[in-house]
């Protein structure tokens, strides 16, 4: 891990400092534009499609023109990765043919994600 943090709200003492400043280093995630991380805050469903995209290498995908999901469009942020996790089989979204993109991930929804990444292929970076 760097001497210095590139986050200004994660210190090198941080108890994941380590894993934190690798999602930094492998561009698996930015941070916000005004430099935080923000560890303790909880992780939105379209966020961490995101994450999954970028640690799948940002392969080439063009979303689609009519959106799979009810809540989003095409102009929703993380459109692209989240129509791309439908794409691969990572999500289905919910029955009522939602994605809830802003709301927090749970522990078993983010195990089905990893599980469903895994056996796609995708983790082979």
């Amino acid at each position: 891990p760097p001497a210095v943090s590139p986050f200004s709200d994660v210190p090198t003492s941080n108890q994941f400092y380590k894993e934190i400043t690798w999602l930094r280093s492998t561009g698996i995630t930015t941070g916000y534009p005004d430099g935080t991380f923000r560890p303790l805050a909880p992780i939105g469903r379209d966020a961490m499609a995101a994450f999954l995209y970028r640690f799948a290498g940002e392969p080439a995908f063009t979303p689609p023109a009519v959106s799979p999901f009810v809540d989003m469009t095409p102009s929703t942020q993380f459109y692209r990765e989240v129509t791309w996790m439908r794409s691969v089989g990572i999500t289905t979204g919910f029955p009522d043919r939602t994605f809830r993109p802003g709301a927090s991930i749970a522990r078993d929804a983010m195990a089905a994600f990893l599980f469903r990444f895994d056996d796609a292929g995708l983790r082979d970076r």
